[in-house]
């Protein structure tokens, strides 16, 4: 315990180090990754994260798009139609008293697998009911007749994938160009399938090239107006995929970097700093404190902490920050407590501790200026080898059912994926990509204490 170590001393070895280099390399790339998410996400992800008409206009569990970088075969994006993009035709034929309008839209289709879903939504102002037709015309010129039906006032969404009424009429088209259609019609599927290509494995070819989309509607109400969007859902989505609620997993993710890195720092700086006063305390002082504080520390060790925790967040279902309050509760007496009242016993015998006492400062300054500045380098590594700890710990209790049900982090993303089968089912990005930035996590805090390490233990030192 001679040789001061300085934090100046810690930050010189860290940079000298190749694993604390890396260390740092892979915290800072997680700090402007909690950054992103300011700027990705510009809205309040806890409170939309479980909002399912949020997600809507994005496709259903289907994997990042940078998997096409890696597949033969180019996976379609989602492609929107918007309002603007439709070209509107309207006319109002006062003998028939009827209004007509016609919506038609056109856009390019140039991948290798057809769409995962296709729909349609319609902004409806009508005080009374309108009758709706739906063409799908083909590059090769095909017109398919979709479906005719009324729709009222205020918002109406298509799904072509589940409508009978579209299943019927592509089986009526397949028959109408000598073509027997399959037992089970995909009208996703189908509407973009070349006809006349060969009929293998179930599925004909895909059909390149600039499809349009028609929409008629007759209404006898002359102020009606009519708006319409359509959407063509990928295959692939973005950085890290979709979930089965359609939600877009980067936007988790980026969001849960800044609480798992928030939620593992406090709780590993708190319960260390607590824990060094503790055991600066007990040594210092002695006596009945000294046996307080380690009969409390020696209970708190072999209490059982994670069934306590468990129970707690059964019974009370708290949130991820009020989790945290309980950690530190229940952490606060522990190993370092005890580690701390031994090297405070230590730094004791040394010469300036005994001139400090010879010159008359008092006992909570020598406690606080002379012997706690001197622990806390020596804890440094404790603190930093403890992050990935408690960021393991809300994964697992998130994976348990027991974490904060609203707030997105890696722990809830894993938990929904084995909820949603993504084990079974092979969604491996669902799984992997949370996991792995937890591993990634603690590899940098590991690397960073391995070189932390290395000061305090000179026999660990890179030769």
């Amino acid at each position: 315990m001679s040789t001061v170590i300085s934090f100046r001393d810690i930050a010189d070895a860290i940079f000298r180090s190749k694993s604390g280099l890396a260390g740092i390399l892979i915290f800072v790339t997680m700090l402007v990754f909690s950054l992103i998410a300011l700027i990705y996400v510009p809205f309040d992800a806890s409170s939309k994260w479980n909002d399912i008409t949020f997600w809507q206009f994005n496709p259903r569990l289907v994997p990042p798009s940078w998997i096409n970088l890696f597949l033969s075969k180019k996976l379609p994006e989602t492609i929107t139609i918007e309002e603007k993009d439709f070209l509107k035709y309207e006319y109002y034929v006062e003998t028939a008293g009827l209004k007509y309008l016609t919506l038609e839209a056109k856009f390019s289709y140039f991948y290798d697998a057809p769409p995962s879903e296709v729909m349609t939504v319609m902004y409806v102002n009508n005080s009374s009911g309108a009758l709706v037709s739906l063409k799908w015309i083909q590059p090769n010129s095909i017109e398919i007749p979709l479906a005719r039906f009324i729709v009222e006032d205020g918002v109406t969404q298509i799904y072509f994938n589940i409508r009978k009424d579209i299943q019927d009429s592509l089986s009526n088209t397949m028959l109408s160009l000598g073509i027997t259609p399959p037992d089970k019609i995909n009208p996703e599927v189908l509407l973009f399938s070349d006809f006349s290509s060969n009929y293998t494995n179930g599925n004909f070819a895909v059909l390149k090239g600039n499809y349009r989309i028609r929409i008629d509607v007759a209404t006898p109400n002359i102020n009606a107006t009519i708006r319409s969007k359509l959407i063509v859902y990928g295959r692939v989505y973005g950085l890290a995929g979709t979930d089965n609620k359609r939600r877009d997993l980067f936007v988790g993710i980026v969001w849960g970097a800044p609480v798992a890195l928030a939620f593992g720092l406090t709780a590993a700086i708190l319960i260390s700093f607590v824990q060094i006063l503790l055991g600066t305390l007990s040594a210092w002082y002695g006596g009945i404190i000294d046996e307080i504080v380690q009969r409390i520390t020696d209970t708190y060790m072999i209490i059982p902490f994670l069934p306590i925790l468990i129970t707690i967040s059964v019974v009370y279902k708290i949130n991820i920050w009020v989790l945290l309050a309980i950690v530190i509760a229940l952490s606060i007496f522990g190993g370092v407590t005890k580690t701390a009242r031994s090297m405070t016993l230590q730094i004791m015998s040394e010469p300036y501790i005994e001139a400090a006492i010879s010159y008359g400062a008092s006992r909570s300054r020598i406690m606080f200026l002379y012997i706690l500045p001197r622990l806390l380098p020596y804890t440094t590594a404790n603190i930093v080898l403890s992050v990935p700890s408690y960021v393991f710990l809300e994964a697992a209790l998130s994976l348990l059912g027991l974490g904060d049900p609203a707030m997105p982090t890696w722990g809830k993303i894993i938990s929904d994926s084995f909820e949603g089968g993504a084990v079974v089912h092979g969604l491996w990005w669902w799984v992997l990509i949370p996991s792995s930035l937890i591993i990634i996590t603690a590899i940098a805090f590991a690397l960073i204490g391995l070189t932390l390490d290395k000061i305090v233990n000179p026999r660990l030192r890179e030769r």
